[in-house]
């Protein structure tokens, strides 16, 4: 997992994006997020004074709490993505025969070796000569993923 520096940055809202916005402090620019749920706690408008802490992510600051320049906090929740219900965190080693088991176990065929990431593979197969599917596959071998195949990604 990436590390993110804190940052504590004031100055003046120049743009709203929903619930992005840009900071100008010392004539630099910062996007900012603060998630549909923070935007519900802390209005956000253009040319406001306000002071915020975060994280710099390379594209933005995820803003953790914000405040209007003199008032109080309010704290800022980023909810992790949700998966979709088969989706685990990977156990055990990663070995890609697992994930092409589990594939042709389910009837698939798989062509090209699994692409491995951090948490899980990615292998191209297709059923009974169909669409090429790019399936996301655990380390304990459960397909938890289907799409359309990239043709660009995968040579297609």
């Amino acid at each position: 997992m990436p590390h993110h520096e804190k940052v504590a940055v004031a100055g003046v809202i120049e743009h709203v994006f929903a619930h992005r916005f840009t900071l100008i402090c010392n004539d630099q620019a910062y996007l900012a997020d603060l998630g549909p749920k923070g935007a519900e706690a802390f209005a956000l408008k253009e040319g406001v004074a306000v002071r915020l802490e975060g994280e710099q992510r390379p594209s933005e600051i995820k803003v953790a709490r914000i405040a209007r320049k003199g008032g109080s906090f309010v704290e800022v929740e980023h909810k992790k993505p949700h998966h979709g219900p088969k989706h685990r965190h990977p156990e055990g080693p990663a070995d890609p025969r697992v994930a092409v088991a589990a594939v042709k176990k389910d009837g698939w065929t798989p062509t090209g070796e699994p692409a491995r990431k951090p948490k899980h593979f990615e292998v191209l197969a297709r059923r009974r000569g169909g669409e090429w599917t790019e399936l996301h596959v655990d380390f304990s071998g459960v397909i938890y993923k289907e799409k359309h195949a990239d043709p660009e990604k995968w040579g297609l």
